[in-house]
């Protein structure tokens, strides 16, 4: 007998419970929450689990969850029922439908053919129509089925995911991956290599139709150049000293496709010439033909001409054509991702040819901004020795080009090319010399190029305290874009917020002092000082924004908002002010009490009758006072007493 059966403790699995909707929503909803005891219901409803689509047809009449629970569909009975049900042939029929025979003659039915595999499947009877519930659905047995695992209410899926199949392209490959793939994107081929086989492949380059052998062989270009690097054991690796590459092309398609350089489609031969270079052995008569491309492309925009010069280029081919169309793809093209591509292939040849240089510094003549722009960015990014033309030209563009991004990207193109310190010299010689026109460009590129060194600290601050309005308005900007916190700079910019004649120069200081963000107790006096005393209306909206821009509270704050939000005259003034006290939270009322009781005194003292007896009283006392001087104007001491000291005296008796 085993004593050890004795002592096993059987864990009996029970289906737990789903939740109920009453415990998973407000229980204010009271009786408008469906009470239902159905699991499937409740499952549903609650959210908790989703139905998985089942392809079997055979499980047509259950239900399986994704958290694992299962139900038995209750479905009404076909009506007329099937043969099976009223013969006794159901036994030879079931036996027949899994195995693909014929009822009758019990001969083998024709297989359906799937890409890359042969299937039997099994005949069965066409089914019209769905059939009806009849009653909810109920819960199966899942335990035998599913392995004893239990539904799991948890909401998290219980199968891990299945993980698609990834690699890594060959990144050496990505230029001509990219000439490639955009190619077949100009010729709207749209055959993955993923989705064909070898045999397909070599019928279809063996076709009688020329469009056929035109996809397969961009199909195989694109599979040469998408092709992944092989993952080798590290002791494989440590053995054969590097890691084997995939083959780009299969061996038995590569005679065709080489046979496929002199087909007498032209477009087939461009094909094949492509999927040469794709593939990495490129021949001379794969060459020809893409030279061809160039040549015939006279207007330099066609997508066969453009995959042609980048597969030359990426040879290393530095003829003039192939210059002339990257640089015609470069400057036309409106894809960011074709002039990212022209300027790395024009730059990896640019160290060999200073050809690309000649055509490049042509294109800084032209009359659009964005061609110099571009042109601009793409000699920075040139190889090899700059020659005197090409700087002098960019100087001159730094200087005096009206638009601030050729400033800026000819004055970066110089830095990049080892003239930064010739750059730097120039910027502090016009900051110590010459007219003001040229301290404002100096300060401008400054800007721009968002540089601060030692050298051009001294002649920068002193632009701060010069004659001219428009070089302390441009050192303020200057100082905010470079969002300079040095102490001496914000102690400049506060002094031209109090002491500048200049009211525009004030605002520009306050705006640069907000930006920069450096807020300290003096700043806060002078923001509140200038929001408070300033007569120009444009110097108090921009303490109002700069005061904003700093975060500024307290209570200080708060009482001069709402003074002057009474007594604010100007209407955009009083327009911020009243945001800054909603962004505070601060009440817009203030002291109404007393400022209502301030005006009911002035417009009672200001009315006719009051007025009137002001002037007579004047008037009275004014005969007094010429009495009295009659009378005293034989004394040593003249009468000094003033007529306003007259009506004090009496109002104050009265």
């Amino acid at each position: 007998m085993n004593q050890t059966a004795n002592t096993v403790a059987v864990k009996h699995i029970e289906t737990p419970q789903p939740p109920r909707l009453q415990d998973s929503l407000n229980p204010r909803a009271g009786s408008h929450v469906l009470h239902t005891e159905n699991n499937f219901e409740q499952e549903i409803f609650s959210g908790i689990a989703k139905q998985v689509h089942q392809r079997d047809p055979r499980n047509h009449d259950r239900i399986i969850m994704d958290n694992n629970s299962e139900y038995q569909k209750n479905l009404q009975d076909f009506f007329p029922c099937g043969p099976d049900k009223w013969t006794k042939a159901e036994t030879m029929h079931n036996e027949t439908q899994g195995w693909g025979f014929n009822q009758i003659n019990a001969t083998p039915v024709k297989a359906r053919f799937y890409s890359l595999k042969f299937h039997w499947v099994g005949m069965r009877r066409v089914e019209k129509g769905t059939r009806r519930w009849v009653d909810l659905p109920t819960t199966a047995d899942y335990a035998t089925e599913l392995g004893l695992r239990p539904p799991d209410y948890s909401g998290k899926d219980t199968e891990a995911p299945r993980q698609q199949p990834h690699y890594n392209p060959m990144a050496e490959l990505s230029s001509l991956r990219y000439a490639v793939e955009g190619w077949r994107s100009a010729w709207k081929i749209k055959i993955t290599w993923q989705s064909v086989t070898i045999e397909g492949l070599k019928r279809a380059l063996k076709d009688l139709h020329y469009h056929v052998r035109l996809s397969a062989i961009a199909t195989c270009a694109s599979g040469a150049v998408n092709r992944p690097r092989e993952k080798q054991h590290p002791t494989d690796a440590g053995q054969y000293g590097r890691v084997r590459d995939i083959q780009p092309v299969p061996q038995e398609l590569q005679p065709l496709l080489l046979l496929a350089l002199d087909d007498p489609v032209k477009r087939v031969q461009m094909a094949a010439a492509v999927c040469q270079y794709a593939m990495g052995t490129p021949d001379s008569r794969a060459r020809v033909i893409l030279c061809n491309a160039l040549h015939q492309d006279s207007a330099g925009v066609g997508a066969d001409s453009w995959v042609a010069a980048q597969c030359l280029a990426v040879e290393g081919d530095y003829s003039r054509p192939v210059i002339q169309r990257l640089l015609s793809q470069h400057f036309v093209s409106e894809v960011h991702t074709d002039n990212k591509q022209s300027a790395a292939l024009l730059a990896s040849i640019s160290s060999k040819t200073t050809l690309v240089r000649s055509l490049l510094a042509e294109e800084l003549n032209c009359a659009n901004w964005r061609t110099r722009l571009l042109a601009c960015n793409t000699i920075s990014q040139l190889k090899g020795p700059i020659n005197k033309d090409l700087a002098n030209k960019l100087i001159y563009l730094m200087w005096n080009d009206w638009s601030g991004n050729v400033k800026q990207a000819a004055a970066q193109a110089l830095g990049k090319l080892g003239m930064g310190r010739d750059v730097h010299n120039e910027l502090r010689m016009k900051l110590e010399e010459g007219p003001a026109s040229w301290r404002v460009e100096a300060l401008i590129l400054i800007a721009h190029l968002q540089i601060m060194t030692a050298k051009l600290l001294p002649p920068f601050l002193k632009c701060f305290n010069d004659n001219f309005v428009a070089v302390r308005k441009q050192a303020c900007l200057t100082a905010a874009a470079l969002i300079m916190k040095y102490s001496m700079v914000l102690n400049q910019l506060i002094q031209l917020t109090q002491n500048d004649p200049a009211w525009e120069v004030k605002v520009v200081a306050i705006s640069a002092l907000g930006k920069i963000g450096c807020l300290t107790p003096t700043l806060q006096d002078h923001l509140l000082w200038a929001l408070h005393h300033e007569e120009k209306p444009q110097v108090r909206i921009a303490a109002c924004q700069a005061l904003k821009i700093l975060k500024v509270k307290g209570p200080e704050l708060q009482n001069l908002l709402q003074e002057r939000f009474v007594l604010e005259p100007h209407p955009q003034v009083h327009r911020h002010i009243q945001g800054l006290l909603k962004n505070y939270g601060y009440s817009i009322d203030g002291d109404r009490g007393m400022v209502h009781k301030i005006k009911d005194q002035v417009q009672r003292l200001c009315t006719k009758s009051i007025i009137t007896d002001k002037v007579l009283l004047m008037e009275k006392l004014e005969n007094m006072y010429q009495q009295q001087r009659k009378y005293l104007v034989n004394e040593s001491r003249p009468d000094t007493t003033p007529i306003s000291q007259l009506l004090q005296e009496r109002y104050n008796s009265e």
